[in-house]
């Protein structure tokens, strides 16, 4: 007599034989998706380093981690922008085509994300595609952020600034990065070479207190004292991208938090190790160090 259909062991049979196909299947799926996201997040960096070379062509220099005049009586140089507050990715605009988004902004008043992000509506509070990594599960979707009525376009990537740690008081920085406040780099002071010096590299938000100075947003609009901490990092920590961190403290998720990218001052993109030696890490980090470092090393 002809049969019609599964018999009940046939059928958990067949269930079971489709669960592991999809257990093989996931795994493999999840590297597709995050070689992806880490190529995305790459190229976001080579972008942001062109942007970079193209406004040093154009003014002679790269622009300041943040540009905020009165400052040289807290010991840092002088705004090269006078009468101007804004930080580093706001200068950028222009060369990866948001001039509008620039335009848009109040730039002439101090503190000025007092104007640019009151509201969830406000030109402060935009979403800059290239700014945020597709690795970062802890982004917000939109990327934005708010403390109170100031809303924040939330941004991965971050200036190096060198190997000393945040702070307001210029004294205590040794200025070696090629992004601090009020800071003037041009490409001839890379003494220790484009190739072996960090520009940019990505951080991560996961995991990410809230300290006396900041709340924890990285917002690109943000422009007062602290604001540093908003656009760029530094070495004086390890890199981190799981476990609590600071918002100046490079890392990533990519690959569980073990690797992360960076731009090289010569527009060059790679991936270091999270395990990366300090030292080494420190020593690519500043512009004239003069130290010999091979990129075997890291």
């Amino acid at each position: 007599m002809r049969r019609h259909g599964f018999t009940l062991i046939e059928l958990l049979v067949v269930i079971a034989i489709i669960a592991v196909l999809i257990g093989l299947l996931l795994p493999a799926v999840q590297k597709v998706r995050e070689a992806s996201a880490r190529s995305q997040c790459q190229n976001n960096l080579h972008q942001i380093a062109v942007a970079c070379h193209t406004f040093e062509s154009a003014n002679g220099r790269f622009p300041s981690g943040v540009n905020m005049p009165g400052q040289e009586a807290f010991g840092w140089p002088v705004a090269p922008d006078p009468g101007k507050w804004y930080g580093l990715h706001v200068a950028l605009f222009p060369y990866y085509e948001q001039d509008n988004l620039q335009n848009s902004l109040t730039l002439t008043v101090a503190n000025p994300h007092g104007v640019n992000c009151v509201g969830q509506n406000s030109v402060g509070a935009t979403s800059v595609k290239i700014l945020v990594c597709p690795s970062d599960g802890a982004m917000p979707t939109p990327a934005v952020g708010n403390d109170g009525n100031l809303y924040f376009g939330l941004v991965s990537y971050g200036g190096c600034a060198g190997t000393s740690a945040t702070n307001t008081n210029g004294n205590s920085s040794l200025k070696n990065g090629i992004f601090y406040m009020n800071s003037s780099v041009r490409i001839s002071d890379i003494k220790d070479g484009t190739s072996g010096t960090l520009l940019f590299g990505e951080r991560s938000r996961l995991n990410l207190p809230a300290t006396s100075s900041s709340q924890a947003l990285g917002g690109w609009a943000w422009c007062n004292q602290f604001a540093q901490e908003d656009n760029t990092m530094n070495t004086s920590e390890p890199m981190e991208g799981i476990q609590n961190h600071d918002l100046n403290q490079f890392g990533s998720q990519h690959s569980g938090g073990n690797i992360s990218n960076f731009a090289f001052a010569d527009g060059s993109v790679k991936s270091i190790s999270k395990n990366i030696s300090i030292v080494i890490f420190q020593r690519i980090s500043t512009r004239a160090g003069h130290e010999v470092v091979d990129a075997s090393m890291y």
